[in-house]
This record gives C-alpha cells, sequence and structure tokens, in this order.
C-alpha cells in the first residue's frame, strides 16, 4: 500500500513538472519573450544589429516622407527569401523587415535573425496563418523586447500619452511597391493568450469583441477619435512586458490609407 502511495505521489511530481514544462513554453511562444540576455546571447544580438544595419543600408533608401522611402525587396529576398513586408514607425527605431514562414513551426523566427541564425535578436515575424498583403481583419507581428532597446523594445514609447499621441502612425510597405499607412488606436498591456486561437476574427463578434477588450485595459493608452469597424484592417503588435511575464504589451492600428 504504501509502495502504491509512493508511486502516485512520484508520479503526480513528475506530471505537475511536465505540465508547468509546458505551460512556459506556450506563454514564451505565444507573443514575445523575456529579455535577460546573457554575455554570449548579447553578441549574438550586437552581431545580428550589425547585420540589419547592413541590409538596411544596402537595401532601403531612407526620407523623411515615409511615401518616398525605397525599398529593394529582391535585394533583401537574396539574403532571405522569407522577408516579405518592411515596417516603419516614424518616432521608434522601428524600421525591419518582416519574415513570414510557410513551411516551419509557428515560432521558427522567435529566435532566429533575418539571416535563419538560431538565437537573438530573432526577427519581426508574422505567422503562416496571416495573409502577407495585411488584408486579414487582424494581423500580428511579433517581436522581442531587449535590454539594447532593439527589435520591438521601443513600443513601449507608447506607455507615454504625449508619445501616443505625436506618433500615431506605422508605415508597412511591400514588394509590390504599395504603402500601408496604419493609424494607432490602442496602445495596452494584455494578458498572454494566443489571440488567433482566442478570437475568430473573420468573424464580426469575435472582431468587435476584441477591440472592447483592447479599449477596455485599464493599462495604456486608446484614441477614441479612430474609428475601427469590422470590414477594416488592423495589424497588432506583440512584445513581452518584462516586469509581468504573463502579460503583452500590444500596439493596434488600423488601415487608413494605400
Amino acid at each position: 500500500m504504501k509502495s502504491n502511495k509512493k508511486i502516485l505521489i512520484v508520479g503526480g511530481i513528475v506530471l505537475l513538472i511536465v505540465l508547468g514544462g509546458m505551460a512556459g513554453f506556450f506563454a514564451f511562444r505565444k507573443g514575445g519573450s523575456d529579455n535577460t540576455n546573457t554575455d554570449q546571447e548579447e553578441g549574438y544580438v550586437e552581431e545580428a544589429k550589425g547585420e540589419y544595419d547592413k541590409a538596411k543600408e544596402s537595401n532601403v533608401k531612407d526620407s523623411d516622407d515615409p511615401y518616398n522611402v525605397e525599398i529593394d525587396f529582391e535585394g533583401l529576398k537574396q539574403i532571405n527569401p522569407d522577408i516579405m513586408a518592411w515596417i516603419k514607425i516614424p518616432g521608434t527605431n522601428i524600421d525591419y523587415p518582416i519574415l513570414q514562414n510557410a513551411e516551419e513551426d509557428d515560432d521558427y523566427y522567435l529566435n532566429r535573425t533575418m539571416e535563419g541564425q538560431e538565437g537573438l535578436p530573432g526577427s519581426i515575424y508574422m505567422e503562416k496563418y496571416d495573409t502577407p498583403d495585411f488584408t486579414d481583419p487582424v494581423s500580428v507581428i511579433y517581436g522581442h523586447t531587449l535590454h539594447d532597446g532593439t527589435m520591438f523594445s521601443e513600443l513601449k514609447k507608447y506607455k507615454e500619452r504625449d508619445f501616443f499621441d505625436e506618433n500615431p502612425y506605422i508605415y508597412i510597405y511591400l514588394p509590390d511597391g504599395t504603402v500601408k499607412k496604419f493609424q494607432i488606436f490602442a496602445s495596452v498591456a494584455f494578458d498572454d493568450r494566443y489571440l488567433i486561437m482566442s478570437y475568430a476574427f473573420t468573424y464580426d463578434k469575435d472582431f468587435n469583441q476584441f477591440i472592447s477588450d483592447l479599449k477596455a485595459c485599464m493599462d495604456g493608452n486608446v484614441n477614441e477619435d479612430v474609428s475601427v469597424e469590422f470590414g477594416d484592417s488592423v495589424i497588432t503588435l506583440s512584445t513581452c512586458i518584462d516586469e509581468f511575464p504573463d502579460q503583452r504589451w500590444l500596439v493596434n492600428a488600423v488601415l487608413v490609407e494605400e
């Protein structure tokens, strides 16, 4: 009898460890990361940052007018054919390629660089379920928050109301020359639920519920003057909140011009 009890206790402990590990994995996978870097990881980040700078210098002709920015996608796709768009947010240092892979695991680029090298800082990426032309009701774009302030780290600037009001636009550039202008309507701390499994965005009820849930968040900023309706195209930029690992910082914007 005692032997059976010991087996049950040991089995219960093992099960708790396995479930805890799985929970930690899925929480990590669904929208960001912590930003605790080892010295070796910081070296990888610095090296990757140099590669991003080099790619931008060779393939991006910048301009004060976002509509005059020129992106050489042919050159970028020679680096990695999974580069499918470019994101630029004036007022921040967010000026990166967006990657998407149709065959690998959903989090493939979470910890892979633009060149496919495994490790931090990862990449700015979308999962395979999102259409590459950003015509879905909601397209979720992921990126790390890091100690050096790169990738999606500066999304946290939108915690400040003045910054939120003064820097309302996000620009997405596509290989066919299209420039999509999105206006930010909500920048909030949200829970870490896996958004595309929690809301069926193609249904008006779920889309409207998502917008309502964003606007109901206590921590963040919302612009009620920006109209968001079912039928619009929304982008949600997701990154971690290091002090609250069970939350994600979401910057949400609606397409206003293309």
